[in-house]
C-alpha cells in the first residue's frame, strides 16, 4: 500500500503536467478557429463531376460569389460592372447564443460599401442580403464551416445550388441594375433547405454546389 501511494505520488506531478498540455493545446487550436472564422474570406463554388453538362458546369465550376445591387447573391465568371465579390464570412448574430459566430456578413457593393447580412428566403429558397429588418421571417443561420474547415454549411450541411431560370437563358439585353450584358452565363444561389429541390419552377436548371472559403486580402 505504501509503494501504492508513493508511486502515484510521484506520478501525479507528470499527470497535472499532461493535463495542463492537453488543455494548452486545446486552447490554443480554439483560438486559432476563432481566428480563423473572423478573418474575411470570398467564397468560390465547387461542383463535382456529375452535375450537368461540361458546358454548365464549366460555368459554374471555381466561379465567384457575386452580391448584385439588387440584394442578391450571383454565381459567376463574368460579374457585371455592378457586382460586388463576396467579401466577409462569419458574424456574431443577435438570433443565436452569446458569443456565438453563426450569421454570415459581406461587404456590398452599394455607393457607401456597408457590411450586411447574409441570410436564405423562406419562401423562395435563395440566397439574399439586407439590413436587419430585411432579414425579419427568413433563415439567418446558423452558418458553419465543414470540419476541415474548407467549405460553409448552413443549418448543418451544403445544400447550396446554382440555379438559372427559364428567363436567364433569354436574357441577352443589357441588365442596368446588374452591369452586364449577358445573363446566360450569371447564376442564382439558392440553398435546397428540405432536401427537396428548393421547389424550383419549370425548366429551371439547378446544379449542387459546394462554397468554398478563400481568404481575402488584408
Amino acid at each position: 500500500m505504501v509503494l501504492g501511494i508513493a508511486m502515484m505520488a510521484a506520478m501525479l506531478p507528470t499527470m497535472i503536467g499532461l493535463n495542463e498540455a492537453t488543455q494548452g493545446a486545446r486552447d490554443q487550436d480554439e483560438n486559432r478557429r476563432n481566428t480563423n472564422r473572423k478573418q474575411r474570406c470570398h467564397l468560390v463554388a465547387t461542383c463535382s463531376l456529375d452535375q450537368g453538362t461540361p458546358e454548365l458546369r464549366s460555368q459554374v465550376h471555381n466561379a465567384q460569389i457575386q452580391v448584385g445591387l439588387d440584394r442578391k447573391l450571383y454565381i459567376t465568371k463574368q460579374p457585371g460592372s455592378t457586382m460586388a465579390p463576396f467579401n466577409g464570412g462569419f458574424f456574431t448574430h443577435p438570433d443565436f447564443k452569446p458569443n456565438n459566430t453563426s450569421g454570415l456578413v459581406t461587404v456590398t457593393g452599394e455607393e457607401t460599401p456597408t457590411l450586411r447580412w447574409v441570410f436564405l428566403d423562406s419562401k423562395t429558397h435563395e440566397m439574399r442580403w439586407g439590413g436587419r429588418p430585411d432579414t425579419e421571417g427568413h433563415v439567418c443561420g446558423p452558418f458553419d464551416w465543414t470540419k476541415d474547415e474548407q467549405y460553409v454549411t448552413l443549418e448543418g450541411w451544403e445544400g447550396f445550388l446554382a440555379v438559372r431560370l427559364e428567363q436567364d437563358d433569354t436574357r441577352e439585353h443589357v441588365d442596368s441594375q446588374l452591369g452586364i450584358v449577358d445573363g446566360r452565363e450569371v447564376w442564382r444561389l439558392y440553398f435546397d433547405q428540405n432536401d427537396d429541390g428548393a421547389d424550383l419552377p419549370p425548366n429551371a436548371k439547378g446544379l449542387e454546389i459546394r462554397l468554398k472559403r478563400v481568404m481575402a486580402e488584408s
